[in-house]
């Protein structure tokens, strides 16, 4: 065996193993920007609660039949675009004044073009709190909501 062609295959190897590392870096980065722009998408949907603005709610929710959507003073679960923007709307309406702010996390999770986020978010309008869980979709480029469920918690 010729030197050049025993070392064919181990500059092969060395080409495949580089090729590999740098795709795992930018499936990193490209997952990494993901999890920044949902967590931007999070930041935005407390900002937009505290605000007390459906318009601004609007923007970060997709707006069709695949929505759902459970509050913690809700008696039934919001399913459909309609359903879960009359329930913002509603509890808009009741409060005088809302402030949510992120206690733990979020802890996003980005599989592709879905991703969901979880963790504990203190909501005052009087003395209540709730726990959190959302899942988004990218659709067109942009994270947006697809999912929202706030709990009590226990007392």
């Amino acid at each position: 065996m010729t030197r050049r062609t025993s070392l064919t295959p181990i500059a092969r190897v060395l080409v495949f193993s580089v090729i590999a590392l740098i795709a795992a870096i930018i499936g990193k980065s490209y997952a990494q920007s993901d999890m920044n722009d949902v967590k931007a998408v999070v930041t935005a949907y407390h900002a937009a609660l505290s605000a007390l603005d459906a318009a601004k709610m609007e923007a970060l929710w997709v707006e069709d039949h695949s929505v759902m959507d459970i509050e913690p003073s809700a008696k039934s679960i919001s399913l459909g675009w309609n359903a879960v923007k009359k329930t913002f709307e509603t509890e808009f309406n009741a409060f005088s004044e809302l402030k949510v702010t992120q206690a733990d996390g979020p802890h996003i999770q980005v599989k592709g073009d879905v991703a969901w986020s979880t963790g504990i978010a203190n909501a005052s309008w009087k003395t209540k709190a709730g726990d959190v869980v959302d899942v988004f979709e990218k659709r067109n480029g942009h994270w947006l909501l697809v999912s929202h469920v706030a709990l009590r918690v226990p007392q």
